[in-house]
């Protein structure tokens, strides 16, 4: 079960990188619960189902042009899934282009993704699965 739930999680990247949003919300449980970086500003910390999955995509493309998610390494963590990225995008209004890392944790039960937590850097993720040592 575990390779199929990192194989519904590659699928929804690969769905918003397609633009395909009905996609998304297909591998997403309607009762899905977002929970962002605290580090972000300006942005709600915590979305809610399949209108907080919109929400929250659509924070970044607000923001950057050109926005792209590359995965840098999927992880099957056992009840979760880890997902490094490297997040590009150029300011809307600056121009300047900008690179961040951020670390994702899914939960996928049943075949939906329904959780979804965003963490600034790995170490954060792994300590929230009681892996950071």
């Amino acid at each position: 079960m575990s390779q199929e739930n990192v194989e519904i999680v590659r699928a929804a990247f690969q769905a918003f990188e397609n633009g395909d949003m009905e996609a998304v919300l297909g591998l997403c449980d309607e009762k899905i619960e977002i929970t962002q970086a605290a580090e972000l500003l300006g942005v709600s910390r915590h979305q809610h189902g399949h209108a907080g999955v919109l929400e929250a995509f659509a924070i970044w493309p607000e923001q950057w042009d050109d926005f792209r998610i590359e995965i840098l390494r999927l992880a099957d963590m056992g009840e979760r899934v880890m997902v490094a990225t490297l997040n590009r995008g150029r300011g809307k209004e600056s121009g300047v282009l900008v690179e961040m890392p951020f670390t994702f944790l899914f939960a996928v039960r049943a075949g939906k993704i329904t959780e979804w937590r965003l963490f600034m850097r790995e170490e954060q993720a792994l300590e929230a699965v009681g892996l950071a040592g």
